[in-house]
């Protein structure tokens, strides 16, 4: 990360786009590796993108993603399964919530820990279905 950062430095890179290269380069290596994740982990990289609140900026890293895979000699027509699985994942999560009866039942973290594992359980579901890696 540190050359990239000196790079969008020395090249004055708008800062959307430098944050998306750092970030590229922080995660590129979870995001091929997707299909393999446990998905305590897969949930882990979601948040770290900050994806449920930028999801346009996590389609982003995974067009980034692919690029960086396909640009490699030999894979320029491999299928890149990572991301429709990560973009799964990710709808799937998003999609889940605590109804306002149920949210009665909880005080202060503890909504944050119920939403935590309902969303884990949503991306464990999601793995199941996805192939293996």
């Amino acid at each position: 990360m540190p050359l990239v950062e000196a790079v969008a430095d020395r090249l004055r890179v708008p800062g959307t786009h430098r944050e998306l290269a750092i970030l590229a380069a922080r995660e590129h290596t979870l995001v091929h590796r997707a299909l393999e994740l446990r998905p305590e982990t897969v949930l882990k990289l979601l948040q770290e993108c900050d994806a449920f609140r930028r999801p346009e900026r996590f389609a982003e890293l995974l067009a980034a993603c692919e690029a960086d895979a396909r640009g490699r000699t030999g894979f320029e027509a491999q299928p890149y399964p990572q991301a429709a699985y990560l973009r799964a994942a990710l709808a799937a999560a998003a999609a889940v919530s605590i109804p306002e009866a149920e949210r009665r039942g909880f005080k202060g973290p503890a909504i944050g820990a119920e939403m935590r594992r309902r969303r884990l359980a949503a991306v464990s579901a999601v793995k199941t279905a996805a192939p293996a890696a």
